[in-house]
């Protein structure tokens, strides 16, 4: 039987595993202890994964929540720190929003998308990577965000009980941001509703094997994968087609077409040599080649081609009645 004692550390023991967030900071500055974060009345868990505690923790939904909004901007550092606690589990990170009034979103409902997630680390859960850390741990709000407040939820799911039904503990708490963004509102997914999400016999929350043959390093954490965001802040600029620095060329009809097309231009019948008799044969000739090559060929006015002579020269001005006369002055 057990002694009053053993019991009473037990329970204590029991008790001061139990766990708040209760402190966070933006690239190393903080707002104050437990400034920014909507504080439960106890560090007890939430167990009951289909109701409304499961977004912000007991009395997290109340609105106004009279809670001051911290403003940081999309790439910053988050830090948060927990109480300390030997029950092995993950740590995961989502917003909520963008919303106008942090103050006044319940964070019940659609919205929520995972930005952080650290599970098994080397043989080694997320909590006990922290208590080497005083019980922090730190990640990056993503880029792409869009501009407006949010709700920063965290959360730690100790799995010590996950054997049965119900057994595993969600701790959590949401604190209010104001972020400056490049995103469009949307942007990032996929996006869950809490409750919703959760189901209390999923393969992340009820581990009937935990304690025997579980292989823990194939684990992932409830809330589906991390979310990318599709903003401004994540897009890539448009290069050109010629970034490359390689010319592309553009079919057009230019005069340099005119090079490759059947019809020669007058510097390309000057280069080809044509015989006089066959001048008329040269095909789809310009005006001006057609004149160049007829003042190159000696050709008569006439129908008849003049005769081959070794005498003196034909008269410049060829015409029937130079030729005639021509043929008189060879005869004498």
């Amino acid at each position: 039987m057990f002694s009053k004692a053993i019991i009473a550390t037990a329970l204590l023991g029991a008790v001061s595993a139990h766990q708040n967030f209760h402190q966070f900071w933006i690239n190393d500055e903080t707002p104050g202890y437990q400034v920014g974060i909507r504080m439960p009345p106890s560090n007890s868990p939430v167990t009951d994964v289909k109701s409304d505690d499961i977004a912000c923790n007991v009395d997290g939904s109340k609105v106004p929540s009279g809670v001051e909004t911290v403003e940081a901007a999309e790439g910053d550092s988050i830090k948060v720190q927990w109480d300390s606690s030997g029950h092995p589990g993950p740590i995961t990170h989502f917003l909520y929003g963008p919303v106008d009034d942090a103050s006044q979103a319940t964070g019940i409902g659609a919205g929520w998308f995972k930005i952080d997630e650290q599970d098994q680390v080397d043989g080694k859960w997320a909590n006990e990577i922290m208590q080497a850390a005083n019980m922090t741990h730190e990640f990056k709000l993503p880029t792409g965000l869009a501009s407006g407040e949010y709700l920063l939820r965290s959360e730690m799911l100790a799995l010590h009980g996950a054997q049965t039904v119900g057994g595993a503990q969600f701790y959590i708490g949401c604190a209010q941001l104001k972020i400056t963004g490049t995103g469009s509102k949307g942007a990032c997914g996929p996006t869950i509703s809490l409750p919703g999400a959760y189901n209390a016999e999923d393969d992340d929350i009820y581990i009937p094997n935990v304690y025997n043959g579980f292989d823990a390093s194939t684990y992932t954490a409830p809330g589906g994968p991390v979310a990318t965001c599709g903003g401004s802040g994540n897009s890539t600029p448009a290069t050109s087609a010629a970034s490359n620095g390689t010319a592309i060329a553009t079919p057009t009809a230019s005069a340099s077409a005119v090079l490759s097309a059947p019809a020669a231009t007058s510097a390309a019948a000057e280069e080809t040599p044509v015989a006089s008799s066959a001048a008329a044969s040269v095909p789809a000739a310009t005006s001006a080649a057609a004149t160049s090559v007829a003042a190159e060929t000696p050709v008569a006015s006439a129908t008849a081609s003049a005769p081959a002579s070794s005498g003196s020269a034909l008269p410049e001005e060829f015409t029937l009645e130079t030729f005639i006369a021509w043929l008189k002055e060879q005869a004498a």
